[in-house]
């Protein structure tokens, strides 16, 4: 899967929010703070194209779904980072 501008500042923001950390997990209204508005609606597509491709985890939650970074999200996230 070829990772989009946006796909790359969503797991970017996973992994800065969480401290950089592998077992972070946040709702994705959490991961859209911060981002226009008009593009919550593209991230939250984005997010469950990424869960699907192995980059972003799902974990249940009582008060919904969080997602957090997977092995292999972490790892682009840290290459990212170098490139920033």
């Amino acid at each position: 899967m070829e990772l989009t501008e946006l796909d790359t500042a969503v797991i970017l923001t996973i992994y800065t929010r969480g401290s950089r950390s592998k077992k972070a997990h946040f709702p994705i209204e959490f991961i859209c703070r911060g981002f226009p508005s008009h593009l919550h609606g593209r991230i939250k597509k984005r997010v469950e194209k990424l869960r699907r491709a192995g980059y972003v985890s799902l974990k249940p939650h009582p008060s919904g779904m969080s997602y957090g970074l997977s092995d292999k999200g972490w790892k682009v996230a840290k290459e990212l980072e170098r490139f920033t």
